[in-house]
Order: C-alpha cells, then structure tokens, then sequence
C-alpha cells in the first residue's frame, strides 16, 4: 500500500468505524502528516481524493470536514420533475410496509447474504402521478437501524442508513428500461394488471464499493409532458 492510499484509507475507517461523523473536524494537514508518517505534500494528495469522493469538504481559512450523510442524494432525485412551465414537482413519499424475506432474486445477488427487508412506499409526484419503490437492505443492516418507526420510513432512506449505520452513499449505478409492471406495482399504482412502465433499477454502494442498497422505482404511463432531471453525482 502506498503512502497515499495509507492516509486515504485511514481516514476512510475512522468514517466507517463512527469515529468520524458528519460535519466532524478533520485534524490538520500538518497533524495528520506527524500522525501517519508522510510528508504535507502527500496528505494534501489523500485529502484531494477524499474531496472528489464527496467525503469530506475543505473550506477556506476554517480547515476539513466530513461530508457525511450530505454524499447522498435525496431519494427521489434521481428521477424527478418539471412541469411545462419549469416547475419543480414536489414529492410525498407515504410508507407502505416493511418484509423479512428470504427469498432470492436480482437483491439478493447484489447485496449478498441470507435474509433481506424490503421497504415497499409511494411517492406521489406533484398530485400528477405515483411511483412505487421498492428499497432493500440486508437483515443485519436493517436490525442495526434500530426502531424504525413510519415517519422515519417516509424521509430520505439513505441518509437515516448514513447517519444510524455510518454508511454513506458513496456511488449509484442506474438503469432505466420500459417493460411489464410487476402485478405488486400495478396493485399499488391503481393500473390493471399487465400494463407497461418504466421501471428504474438502482445499485447504492458505500465505502470501497460495498453493496449498500438495491432499489427498483416503478411508473406507470401518464400523459402530461414532463422534464425529467438527473442529478450528477
């Protein structure tokens, strides 16, 4: 391991461990140097990284910071929408169940492991239309979460695993496809059975790329001519 990739990753634990929590001070350059042996030049290098990670912050005159839970994107902005005046639509999200599963499928292959929760909530954009979401986690990490009651279930999911578990967000693979509705998301959207939609499929990752959280957000067809936007990570 080089010297960088030690201060990067030493930093990177202490994020994963608690010892470093949002908006917590990181020590200063010159400290961090005596701390791990290295000279500033190569602790400015490992903290440059960390800033283009979305990690930590570096502000002027006041020092370095961790990013925390603000490295993840709300829930629903990777799919939002603008009406033809350019309007932001606003989102109500409303919890629908929460399920213990064992059972296999596209989850189980990403996240690994036994047992899975599956959060099951619509989004309702703007009174025009719903999505239906389907959020999953492995057991152990759900039970870590503590109590979790629906009002919780109703904010931004991967900022409540950020701030209880300490894992953040750190990258999210997306796709998007038109196909068949599954007769659950058709159930909930209030569409007949066998109806196409679009239907997105996300992969969270946290810190060196481990498996976080799957999700699959389901639409129904609508008529209005909407702008969807994407945020950049």
């Amino acid at each position: 391991m080089t010297k960088l990739s030690m201060v990067s990753e030493s930093i990177i634990r202490h994020i994963e461990s608690g010892g470093l929590r949002e908006g917590d001070r990181l020590p200063s350059e010159a400290e961090l140097a005596t701390n791990h042996g290295v000279s500033v030049g190569t602790v400015q290098k490992a903290l440059m990284q960390l800033v283009h990670s979305g990690l930590i912050t570096r502000e002027q005159g006041r020092g370095t910071f961790v990013s925390g839970t603000r490295v993840a994107p709300a829930d629903v902005r990777y799919l939002r929408f603008r009406d033809a005046d350019g309007n932001d639509l606003p989102s109500y999200v409303h919890a629908r169940s929460v399920k213990r599963l064992k059972r296999k499928g596209p989850w189980s292959e990403f996240l690994t492991g036994e047992g899975f929760v599956r959060i099951d909530r619509v989004i309702n954009v703007g009174g025009r239309f719903d999505l239906y979401s389907e959020f999953w986690l492995r057991e152990e990490d759900f039970s870590e979460l503590g109590g979790v009651d629906r009002a919780a279930l109703e904010r931004n999911l991967r900022e409540l695993v950020a701030q209880r578990l300490s894992l953040p967000t750190q990258r999210v693979d997306q796709w998007i496809r038109f196909d068949v509705l599954p007769d659950i998301a058709a159930r909930e959207l209030k569409i007949e059975s066998g109806q196409p939609g679009l239907i997105m499929e996300l992969r969270g990752y946290t810190l060196r790329n481990r498996p976080l959280y799957y999700q699959l957000v389901y639409s129904g067809p609508f008529a209005e001519r909407l702008v969807v936007l994407r945020e950049h990570e």
